[in-house]
């Protein structure tokens, strides 16, 4: 069960709320019937459906463009498709370009260090048997970048978390015998986080290599049926790491409240070399700090 549940294109997103826009309208009572109509699509359609819409329909209301908004938003290339409701997984397909993968990797490769968790403690980094990765953080001034500002604003999009809420982009490499053992996103500890921005309440996972096997992103409480994690078969669902290819889970419920499927795991790479990007986002604008909490995700 591989990422295989409710598989609609952007483009059948479309058609069906174009129907149910014409329907609502008929009926009168446009302007509630418009308000639930861009509800829906924000629920089912991701944002690149939102904006095709919005400058489709002329309702004498001007909105704003975004320079060159085709290409920020890849519109025409990203395919949506639903994993779990439960916790709440969508995969976007084809979220990166080629370009925009490989310049991620080529700025990470030499800056990789072993990655840590964060004591739940004492607050400060730690190794962890738990995950054996290595990984670096873009820096403040790289994040202006035309490609990395490029993706940021896409992540911000699709999520509809406002970019000034991310924490700085993760790059991380797991190479043969890597993974990363079930964590959470959101912080079990409550330390610095009001000063921080709040808690993690989504995470955008972006796959910036191909020929992995194994590797998987696997969520163990997620829907009912069977799913592979580095060979093994396995309760849950897992999401297979194709280059291009970003997951969008919450760590939150809608009522604000943690998220306690969201429970997750790195499975094991059994041959290649896994690379990822991970935008963690929180509930305010982020604060940095040189403080570890800001930087890792797992609570020992």
């Amino acid at each position: 069960m591989e990422t295989k549940i409710h598989k609609i294109s952007n483009s059948g997103y479309f058609q069906i709320l174009m129907l149910l826009l014409k329907t609502a309208m008929a009926k009168g009572s446009w302007l509630l019937h418009l308000i639930t109509f861009l509800t829906i699509s924000m629920l089912f359609g991701g944002s690149l459906v939102q904006l095709t819409l919005l400058n489709r329909i002329d309702v004498n209301v001007p909105h704003m463009k975004i320079d060159g908004e085709e290409a920020i938003l890849r519109q025409g290339s990203i395919k949506t498709e639903v994993v779990s409701w439960s916790p709440r997984v969508f995969v976007f397909h084809n979220f990166l370009s080629e370009e925009e993968c490989d310049y991620l990797r080529t700025i990470a490769g030499p800056r990789l260090v072993n990655s840590s968790v964060v004591n739940i403690k004492t607050g400060k980094p730690m190794l962890s048997p738990h995950r054996t990765s290595t990984g670096m953080f873009f820096r403040k001034k790289e994040w202006e970048h035309p490609i990395v500002e490029r993706i940021e604003t896409r992540i911000a999009a699709f999520s509809h978390v406002p970019k000034e809420n991310g924490e700085p982009m993760q790059v991380l490499r797991y190479k043969e015998k890597q993974y990363y053992r079930e964590h959470f996103d959101y912080f079990s500890n409550h330390l610095n986080l009001e000063k921080r921005g709040g808690q993690r309440i989504a995470t955008m996972l972006m796959y910036l290599s191909d020929n992995v096997e194994g590797g998987e992103t696997y969520f163990p409480a997620a829907g009912n049926g069977k799913c592979s994690c580095a060979g093994m078969t396995v309760d849950g669902v897992s999401v297979k790491p194709i280059k291009g290819d970003a997951v969008l889970f919450w760590s939150m419920t809608l009522n604000g409240s943690v998220d306690r499927t969201s429970f997750h795991a790195g499975c094991e790479v059994l041959s290649g070399e896994k690379w990822s990007a991970t935008k963690w986002m929180r509930q305010n604008t982020f604060v940095s700090s040189n403080s570890s909490i800001n930087h890792q995700n797992r609570n020992e």
